[in-house]
């Protein structure tokens, strides 16, 4: 399979998630249909513009690209790794909750990916999860997963 086969195929899924999240808030009861139901049409809406906006793009890919194989073996390690990592902090997400749990996540997934500089590393995590903090908790008040131990 070509890389611009997959990239149509992944891009029309997600136009056709678009159009079904868009169509779901009809049903959508009449109490929440000037706020919820406006969210997700926004959502909904900014997801389709922007796979059309991909979508247009990618007919402009040159002759060469259009033959590209993809190739997941170009970098196993990296791909493997960085799969092993999240499906163990999916699994640390109970135990140690949100926040811990990205904590250890965030670095050891730069390191596989090729990070090498510790400031960069360190600000980077602080950054990502100062505005999870910031966004999920204070604005929209989200409950992320707590931890069970200590």
């Amino acid at each position: 399979m070509t890389k611009r086969v997959t990239e149509l195929l992944i891009l029309g899924g997600f136009l056709a998630l678009a159009f079904l999240l868009y169509r779901s808030t009809a049903a959508y009861p009449e109490s929440v249909q000037g706020s919820t139901a406006m969210y997700v049409r926004f959502l909904a809406g900014s997801l389709g513009l922007l796979c059309a906006i991909e979508i247009a793009a990618w007919l402009k890919t040159r002759e060469q690209e259009i033959r590209e194989k993809l190739n997941i073996s170009a970098a196993p390690v990296r791909f493997w790794g960085l799969l092993i990592e999240l499906v163990i902090y999916s699994l640390l997400l109970e135990p140690l909750g949100f926040y811990l749990a990205s904590l250890v996540f965030l670095p050891v997934a730069m390191v596989t990916q090729g990070a090498r500089k510790p400031f960069s590393i360190g600000l980077t995590t602080a950054g990502v999860l100062l505005f999870v903090f910031l966004v999920f908790e204070k604005l929209l008040a989200v409950p992320l997963p707590e931890r069970l131990w200590f």
